[in-house]
């Protein structure tokens, strides 16, 4: 499946903060739920991307997702049911 540009560069911001010796696998899971949402999908996009992160985020680390995401200025009020 095709990643859109814009959509790679929002997953790589999202995985900085990430410690560098678990970033690999922190990868791999969010990219397994952001294609969750992609089924179907022509490309992934940003939503897809947004989706997939706030769903592989849990517990006490969604709320710290929500913040990153409105920090990088994403209406996440719309995914708040992910």
């Amino acid at each position: 499946m095709e990643w859109q540009q814009e959509a790679k560069n929002l997953l790589e911001e999202l995985l900085k903060p990430i410690p560098i010796f678990a970033r690999p696998m922190a990868k791999k899971g969010i990219e397994r739920s952001i294609l969750g949402f992609a089924e179907g999908k022509e490309s992934v996009g940003i939503d897809e991307v947004v989706q997939g992160y706030i769903a592989a985020s849990s517990g006490s680390m969604r709320e710290k997702a929500y913040k990153m995401l409105k920090a990088k200025g994403i209406d996440v009020s719309q995914y708040e049911q992910v």
